[in-house]
């Protein structure tokens, strides 16, 4: 597969366009949530019948990064894509399960060598995620994506509200394999763990750990102060662990009565560790040479990172470098999102990607 793009920092889609030929599938982001519906129409006249999903947030492709107007990633050659939509997502996402399949027929789906990529309304991840992965992962299909920074996203040139697009994308020359990049670490190697004892999924809220209030637990465990809890997670996030893996949670931010509400919900009797800073520059270069490895020479990458990374790396100066490490082996391109998708889980602050032979 190869990548090819266009941007405006206007938000003109014609010139973002017009550099672009021959596009299998056409993935977009733009700066607002009010501009969506104009791209999402214009794309589909100048490509009309190609698959497209869009929305709203920051993009990259190469070293280059892109946080005004409208960018335009195609994905092209020796690939077959379709594209579709799960709407009322954060009710019944399963009641448009049909789409998905009838997607998988279009494009011939086949273990190993098939993946879906998807880009959600925020909010709606659990039920989207849920969907997508009971269908696809069985079958040998990875999934990876993420949230738009928007209540909407775009497909095939429509706007929808609460709702989940999707690509669903074969690889005609190889496979294709999600990966997500975890670059915290539990602290000095211990798996000190915490289960959740009173929660409000629905509300994303931790009420207690250990029957505690979970700010307690937070604050005596790092040290901190309570107003330092929310910037306290780019450095020490939860971390949600399943089985033999960690996922981790962001924190959004500390109620009165000592809650703390994140960005992805944990549910009673979840086990929380806190986790710590691992070394990222050595973390990204495992995953670049987990993908050689597996792949051999990819020949590209489609990613979401997470905002809270981007404005991590970025404060630490590293942004730029990120990318270059990342284009440097291989073609690379994505978008920030407010949340990421691997697999069966619904992740923050990670990097989730599709890697393609």
């Amino acid at each position: 597969m190869k990548l090819a793009y266009g941007s405006s920092m206007k938000g003109d889609v014609s010139a973002a366009l017009k550099n672009i030929t021959e596009p299998e599938a056409l993935f977009f982001s733009v700066a607002s949530e009010d501009m969506l519906e104009q791209a999402a129409s214009e794309i589909e006249k100048a490509f009309p019948g190609v698959a497209s999903i869009g929305g709203v947030g920051q993009a990259y492709i190469g070293r280059d990064f892109f946080d005004t107007g409208i960018t335009v990633i195609a994905l092209k050659e020796n690939i077959k894509v379709a594209a579709d939509v799960l709407e009322q997502a954060s009710v019944m996402p399963i009641k448009y399960i049909r789409r998905l399949e009838n997607a998988v027929k279009t494009v011939g789906g086949e273990r190993g060598k098939t993946a879906c990529f998807d880009i959600c309304s925020a909010g709606v991840d659990v039920r989207a995620v849920t969907t997508l992965s009971n269908y696809l992962c069985p079958l040998g299909y990875d999934l990876a994506g993420g949230t738009s920074n928007s209540s909407a996203v775009a497909c095939n040139g429509k706007v929808y509200k609460d709702a989940c697009a999707f690509f669903i994308i074969k690889n005609l020359r190889g496979k294709i394999k999600s990966y997500k990049e975890n670059i915290y670490i539990h602290p000095q190697g211990t798996e000190k763990q915490f289960m959740v004892t009173e929660a409000d999924p629905k509300d994303y809220r931790i009420r207690t750990l250990e029957n505690i209030s979970a700010e307690k637990v937070y604050t005596s465990e790092l040290g901190i102060s309570r107003d330092k809890i929310t910037t306290q997670t780019f450095k020490n996030p939860f971390g949600h662990v399943c089985g033999s893996d960690t996922y981790i949670v962001s924190i959004k931010g500390v109620e009165p009565d000592g809650s703390i509400t994140t960005f992805r919900p944990a549910n009673k009797m979840d086990f929380l560790t806190i986790l710590s800073m691992g070394d990222y520059r050595e973390v990204v270069q495992d995953t670049i040479s987990r993908i050689k490895h597996d792949l051999g020479s990819a020949s590209a990458v489609l990613s979401v990172n997470c905002l809270f990374r981007y404005i991590m790396f970025n404060e630490d100066h590293y942004w730029d470098n990120y990318l270059t490490e990342m284009c440097r082996s291989f073609s690379h391109a994505g978008m920030v999102g407010v949340g990421e998708h691997y697999n069966t889980q619904f992740v923050n602050q990670t990097m989730c990607c599709l890697a393609f032979e």
